[in-house]
């Protein structure tokens, strides 16, 4: 069993999840991209081409001075840049606190200055004491310490974020009516939180996990929201069940230990789960580095071009460095050496100059083929076709500055996919709707209902009427019921991931289940078992024998 607890759910080979693609060592995306190539020609011949004194004033957005103090609305750029500037000058007024930092440090670094406190001892009668009730100072500095941690988010807990640019190297106004997408050589500032799904604070960066992408622009029409995970598919279809897929994750709520039973009973009672599971069980859910992870909306959006034309649509960030993925041995390896690896990976890459790119890419489909489909569409427990629907390139996404301040400009970032702009809409994806609103619920409860006035947030001008609705004028008319979708089909496309892999990456995601299944109750290891045969006979087999295996040792 020591095995199991090495590469259980909280620790997969190197195969790209993206289909046709070759095996992760091999692959390499950055270097002859020609989203990258056509971004470098994009500048040579546009005459809005993007000057480096232009790409600076991207880069510092969160950084310039206030240009305007009236009580007109104003646009993104200015918003943001007044309220951060705001900020960092209430940081830089004189205080009692600043005079005696001064006071009691004069002649020492400064670097954790927010640290020391704003006096080495309490007011006190004699030397001795007693401390006196009105010691102000004593009683702030322990009421600031008590209060200054927020509520921790309920998924996604441990994180990282970058800032940087997006820019649009094909305009999509054929498709949508977004703003940002019209014109190549468009460019808006973003901010981007990589986080694990499950996770504490403490979790291993390595372990075998989702990892979120998300990704916030601010434009001149306003904030737009882009939430993907690296894993293309989820676990449930519908967002009833969303607190129990979770929870199937987390310790027993009897001893706070991780019990398998948990999380393979979970997935007996969703078939529609395993093809998820196989993919979280192959090697693409060991990541030791936010630089070489693709993003996926899983989720199916909608987009309405300016004739009222719909097209249902899945995003797909690519990293321009390639994708890479480790095995459970090098995971478990690199867990107990620098469980923050990825986010180290991350931040010293930027803080050295480099940058960190991704191009954004979309597939397409006329809602009409959903008929024709032998799934549905609207199920995130699916992938489409990549030959029947292709990757059509958007823009890149180049992030080029790391955070200053981790709680105000990453912990404080609210996201929620209702953040969007004319011209982007929600599909009907049960999953998606159940998600619409919970975010903004969320975000109260952990930041306060005024969370949108936070400067990353930039919403300070924020009301009701800058929603966008979706599905206007749509008609749509059926019976009040509580069902599942009508096309099914489980098992098809987890078989069809399975038979992707290399050999080796199919090795190891039948090690990766046979260590966890060995570990629990006959009847649940049965019926999952079952869905495994249902999706890859020679799946289900390689499984059971080496579970098998296993129990004669």
């Amino acid at each position: 069993m020591e095995e199991n607890n090495g590469n259980g759910w909280f620790q997969l080979e190197a195969k790209s999840p993206l289909k046709n693609t070759t095996p992760l060592k091999s692959t390499n995306i950055s270097k002859k991209s020609p989203m990258k190539e056509q971004a470098k020609e994009n500048r040579r011949n546009n005459k809005e081409h993007i000057t480096e004194s232009k790409l600076q004033k991207e880069e510092e957005i969160f950084h310039r001075p206030a240009v305007d103090e009236k009580p007109k609305r104003r646009n993104s750029h200015e918003q943001l840049t007044e309220s951060v500037t705001q900020e960092e000058t209430a940081h830089q007024r004189p205080s009692v606190q600043s005079s005696l930092k001064d006071k009691h440090v004069k002649g020492q670094s400064n670097k954790w200055e927010e640290d020391i406190p704003a006096a080495f001892h309490s007011q006190t009668v004699g030397k001795r004491g007693p401390v006196l009730e009105q010691d102000n100072i004593l009683h702030e500095t322990l009421e600031t310490f008590v209060h200054e941690k927020i509520i921790e988010r309920p998924v996604h807990v441990k994180g990282f974020g970058a800032f940087g640019y997006f820019e649009t190297m094909n305009a999509m106004t054929e498709y949508t009516k977004l703003s940002f997408l019209q014109n190549p050589g468009q460019t808006v500032p973003v901010t981007v939180r990589f986080s694990l799904a499950v996770s504490t604070k403490g979790t291993p960066d390595t372990s075998r996990n989702v990892r979120g992408f998300s990704t916030k622009f601010y434009t001149d029409e306003g904030i737009f929201d882009l939430i993907c995970n690296h894993i293309p598919v989820f676990s449930v279809r519908d967002a009833i069940r969303f607190p129990e897929s979770i929870k199937a994750f987390l310790p027993s709520p009897k001893n706070n230990l991780i019990d398998p039973e948990r999380f393979w009973s979970f997935v007996a009672r969703a078939p529609e789960s395993t093809h998820f599971v196989v993919r979280i069980y192959s090697d693409a859910g060991t990541v030791k580095s936010l630089r070489h992870i693709p993003g996926h909306s899983v989720n199916t959006y909608v987009w309405r071009n300016a004739q009222g034309v719909r097209r249902y649509l899945k995003y797909r960030w690519i990293p321009f460095a390639g994708e890479e993925y480790i095995d459970s041995q090098e995971a478990a390896k690199l867990a107990g050496e620098n469980p923050d690896i990825a986010g180290k990976d991350l931040f010293d890459t930027i803080a050295s100059g480099e940058t960190v790119e991704y191009g954004l890419y979309v597939q397409l489909m006329n809602p009409e083929d959903e008929a024709k489909l032998p799934f549905d569409p609207l199920d995130d427990t699916k992938v489409w076709d990549e030959q029947q629907y292709p990757l059509m390139p958007v823009g890149r996404m180049v992030l080029n500055r790391n955070p200053d301040n981790y709680m105000e400009q990453v912990e404080k970032i609210a996201f929620s996919p209702s953040n969007l702009l004319e011209g982007a809409e929600l599909s009907d994806d049960k999953m998606l709707q159940g998600r619409a609103n919970i975010y903004w619920d969320s975000q109260r409860r952990r930041i306060g209902p005024d969370f949108r006035n936070i400067p990353i947030n930039h919403q300070q001008d924020w009301s009701p009427a800058d929603l966008q609705t979706s599905g206007e004028g749509r008609y749509v008319e059926g019976q009040l019921v509580r069902s599942d979708l009508t096309k099914q089909d489980d098992f098809t496309q987890a078989g069809q991931y399975y038979r992707s892999l290399s050999p080796v990456g199919q090795e190891h995601l039948v090690n990766n289940l046979a260590a966890d299944l060995a570990g629990i109750s006959n009847e649940t290891r049965g019926i999952v078992l079952n869905y495994m045969y249902q999706a890859s006979s020679e799946l289900g087999e390689r499984v059971k024998r080496q579970i098998d295996m296993q129990a004669k040792r």
